[in-house]
């Protein structure tokens, strides 16, 4: 609407005297500049009409003032000056009266002073100043003030007032369009401020409820990757606890058989003694046979033929070699069943060093092509865990051991005390780890392992299981430099495992 002119300047305007197209023009700038204001229906401020009609008596005084003094100069008749001279005070009088009434009554009637200056304007550049311009150039033609004078054409006046009408209810009418203009546009830029908001609302909702969406798959993910691998931790211990039960089934088994041959060898061995002492008593009358006795060649020959010197050193050997063997066989069957522990599925007070012992014994055929055994084992408290579960964490540490050595080394076995807790350690000279590797060695199904050689789930398992003993378990390893595996446990039972 600010853009919007009520007249614009052309050469209709122009009387061909500049100082007076000077001073229409800022009259019409003035009207420009108040016309949407004054437009607007209902009363104007005095405060914001005011700068407006100070700058009208302003420029009645200088532009009237000068266009007298014109007239004067060109020698216009006398009639003619004082009858523009009536309009100057008339236009100078109706504004200080429109000052008077917005001083009192702090307001004033906008769409009156719009259609006075427009009106005013029109007759006094279209006409009246018109008419003075055309005298201006009849007096420099030649003619006399009387002739310029009563040249003048005032039929005209008629046709100006209905055009200023006209144009002033024009220019009514499209402000009044262009506020609607405005109205409607301030309430679609609303709409679409609001439709924006709504939007990007909307966009930031899909989006917190795509982010939810992928915060609820992941979550399902894990935990289907979870489920996953606590069924195959269970499966694996279903399979140690099936290979426990079979390993004490064949342990008791061959238990019962080992303790009859023990039993039976024990007698033999007692038997063969009775029988090399009644040998020894023949030999002994056989010495006191005459030298001719013809029984002492048959008795020479029989003993020569039985090899029986030979007979009296190796079957002592061979006794003794036997029962070395079942001793082995008995402590193997042992260690089989203290690794096993079917019957100890509870908390219970072990020396983890014999438990270290009879599960390197269970593992023994796993190390002892590769790696000597090296054994600094310190004195250790009881510990109260599963033993069962233990012995597992040490099987998996042994036979990694024995798997990262390739070709020949040794493996360290270390123990002690700190504190309220024991350590056991174990050290192999194999390839060792990078770090990366260290990294992820805990996570269920990974494994450095070939194809079919392991299931990445023996550390994870091992993890855990410390973990649930309220312990620890730290790793060491550069390549090429072997590893170090510490275990380090509560010598009391945790707290969080002991019954409600």
């Amino acid at each position: 609407m600010s853009n919007m002119k009520l007249m614009t300047w052309s050469e209709h305007f122009e009387t061909g005297v500049d100082a007076i197209d000077i001073q229409h023009r800022k009259l019409i700038d003035l009207i420009n500049a108040a016309a949407p204001m004054l437009s607007e229906p209902g009363e104007v401020a005095a405060r914001a009409v005011q700068p407006l009609l100070d700058s009208l008596a302003d420029y009645a005084v200088n532009h009237f003032r000068m266009e007298e003094a014109l007239m004067v100069r060109h020698g216009i008749d006398s009639r003619y000056t004082v009858y523009h001279h009536g309009v100057h005070v008339g236009f100078t009088e109706e504004v200080a009266a429109m000052r008077r009434e917005a001083l009192g009554n702090g307001n004033v009637g906008g769409h009156n002073l719009l259609r006075f200056l427009i009106s005013w304007l029109s007759f006094h550049i279209l006409a009246e100043d018109q008419q003075v311009a055309r005298q201006f150039r009849a007096i420099a033609g030649g003619a006399s003030a009387k002739q310029a004078y009563e040249a003048i054409d005032r039929s005209d006046t008629a046709a100006i007032t209905a055009l200023t009408d006209a144009m002033i209810d024009m220019f009514s009418l499209l402000t009044e369009r262009n506020q609607n203009l405005a109205t409607a546009n301030r309430q679609l830029h609303d709409a679409q401020a609001e439709l924006l908001a709504t939007n990007q609302n909307l966009e930031a909702r899909v989006a917190e409820r795509t982010r939810e969406l992928e915060d609820e798959r992941m979550a399902l993910l894990a935990a289907s990757e979870r489920i996953e691998q606590t069924q195959e931790q269970l499966l694996q211990s279903e399979k140690m606890s099936a290979v426990g039960q079979l390993a004490a089934g064949v342990a008791h088994e061959i238990n019962n058989p080992i303790g009859f041959v023990i039993s039976n060898l024990g007698a033999l061995t007692g038997y063969v003694e009775q029988l090399m002492t009644l040998i020894a008593a023949y030999e002994a009358m056989e010495a006191r046979l005459p030298t001719d006795h013809p029984d002492r060649a048959t008795m020479f020959a029989a003993r020569e033929t039985a090899e029986l010197d030979f007979l009296r050193q190796d079957i002592p050997d061979l006794l003794r070699d036997s029962n070395d063997g079942l001793s082995r066989v008995k402590r193997i069957v042992g260690d089989l069943k203290d690794f096993s522990h079917i019957d100890e599925g509870e908390w219970s007070f072990v020396d983890l060093n014999k438990n270290l012992e009879s599960t390197l014994n269970v593992v023994w055929n796993e190390i002892k092509y590769k790696a000597e055994v090296i054994r600094e084992l310190g004195e250790l408290p009881l510990v109260n865990c599963l033993p069962a579960q233990i012995n597992q964490v040490l099987m998996n540490l042994l036979v990694n051991a024995g798997h990262a050595i390739e070709t020949r080394g040794s493996i360290t076995l270390r123990s002690g005390v700190e504190g309220k807790k024991v350590w056991i350690q174990i050290v192999d000279t194999g390839k060792g780890m990078t770090v990366e590797v260290q990294r992820r060695i805990f996570e269920p199904f990974y494994t450095t392992k070939p194809v079919g050689k392991g299931t990445g789930l023996g550390l994870s398992i091992t993890w855990d299981i410390v973990e649930r003993h309220g312990g620890k378990i730290e790793v060491d390893s550069k390549p090429g430099h072997g590893s170090s595996f510490r275990l380090t446990l509560p010598i009391e039972r945790p707290a969080a495992s002991r019954p409600a």
